[in-house]
């Protein structure tokens, strides 16, 4: 098989990390996965209810199941927010 240098043009990398694909198209940002395991965190600790399965301390009134369970909302949507700018742009 020969040497074909315009093989290397076509899947060269731009300076910014970003890899050009072979048929001259738009550029694709390689991203790190890794930060998709964050939505791990909120699928566990809702997932074991005997972290909340409890009514003290209770939260202007509202036993502990239901802000804990409420808190997780906020929580992932938070995480989502951070995974969505770390890896935007794939």
């Amino acid at each position: 098989m020969a040497y074909d240098a315009s093989r290397e043009e076509r899947f060269a990398r731009d300076p910014d990390g970003a890899r050009r694909t072979g048929s001259g198209g738009a550029a694709r940002r390689e991203t790190n996965t890794a930060w998709y395991w964050l939505f791990v965190l909120p699928f566990v600790f809702t997932l074991l209810p005997f972290i909340y399965n409890r009514t003290s301390p209770e939260l202007i009134g509202i036993p502990f199941f239901y802000w804990y369970q409420t808190l997780w909302i906020v929580i992932t949507a938070v995480i989502t927010i951070i995974v969505y700018t770390r890896t935007r742009g794939s």
